[in-house]
């Protein structure tokens, strides 16, 4: 499986990011701990491969300086592609920790997210090290590190309407802004127009600026199937598409209807009234 594909499943992820965490469904823990171990095998695979292509770049042979750039730039790509999946899984699950769902993943996704972001580090001062030498291929990987930073803030601003998720943007105020223009409660009903819009021309892009040379695919497989198996099979509908949050939520209120009656009956019809009146008042869109 080509790297690209954990982009799409964390664009995935974003996208449905608000139903997920209404839905008032833990996590699977059985996926979120097969996530986590497919992960840290992949990291210390990662870890080690950095290291001999580094020691390759340093070589005095100018073929062998080439053939290890080469390879270097398709490791790190798989690298950044990586982490908007690592992000926006542990956003939402801080999102059901808050709210007391699920107590337990977000503990162990925040694990994978932090051994991310120091291999991330490394990468970070190899491309470093290459931009200032010149070299075209570290050029071209800051560029996707430039690209995929604002994609993952606009996954976040897309559904994270808490302050704990801002700990996984990588710019708090960008996911804000990204959050008052283009998050699902904003846009409304075009949200599903504007979003097929924005992924369409971020998977233009990643075409356009990718190598089609994945590092570890098989791996990336296995990891794209556990961040899917983490989410209940309740949220698909027979074709495997995941169940928009009206519909969601229409299904919880006929599965709880006693329950809900039970609360109208226990509280007082008029501050029921007067919640039901409140109308919201819509925000200008910046241009």
């Amino acid at each position: 499986m080509h790297s690209g594909w954990l982009v799409e499943t964390a664009s995935l992820w974003g996208y449905h990011g608000s139903t997920l965490v209404c839905q008032r469904e833990s996590l699977r823990c059985e996926a979120v701990n097969e996530y986590w171990i497919r992960n840290r095998v992949r990291l210390d695979g990662w870890n080690s491969l950095l290291t001999r292509y580094r020691v390759q770049t340093l070589s005095l042979s100018m073929a062998r300086r080439i053939r290890a750039w080469e390879k270097l730039r398709s490791l790190i790509e798989e690298i950044l592609l990586s982490e908007p999946l690592a992000r926006v899984c542990v956003a939402v699950a801080a999102q059901l920790e808050e709210r007391q769902v699920d107590g337990d993943s977000r503990a162990i996704l925040h694990n994978v997210f932090s051994a991310h972001c120091e291999v991330r580090n490394r990468c970070l001062k190899i491309i470093l090290a290459g931009v200032d030498r010149g070299i075209a291929e570290a050029a071209e990987l800051n560029r996707l590190r430039h690209y995929l930073e604002h994609w993952t803030d606009l996954l976040l601003g897309y559904f994270a309407n808490s302050s704990l998720s801002t700990v996984y943007a990588f710019s708090s105020t960008r996911m804000e802004e990204f959050s008052d223009d283009f998050s699902q409660p904003r846009l409304g009903a075009q949200s599903q127009m504007v979003w097929s819009l924005q992924l369409a021309s971020c998977r233009n892009w990643l075409n356009k600026h990718c190598s089609h040379s994945p590092i570890s695919p098989r791996m990336n497989q296995r990891i794209c199937e556990a961040a899917m198996g983490m989410i209940h099979s309740q949220a698909f509908d027979s074709v495997g598409c995941m169940r928009s949050r009206l519909i969601q939520t229409i299904e919880y209120g006929i599965q709880h209807a006693e329950e809900t009656l039970a609360s109208l009956e226990s509280n007082s019809w008029e501050s029921m009234s007067k919640v039901l009146s409140v109308g919201s008042i819509p925000k200008p869109m910046r241009l």
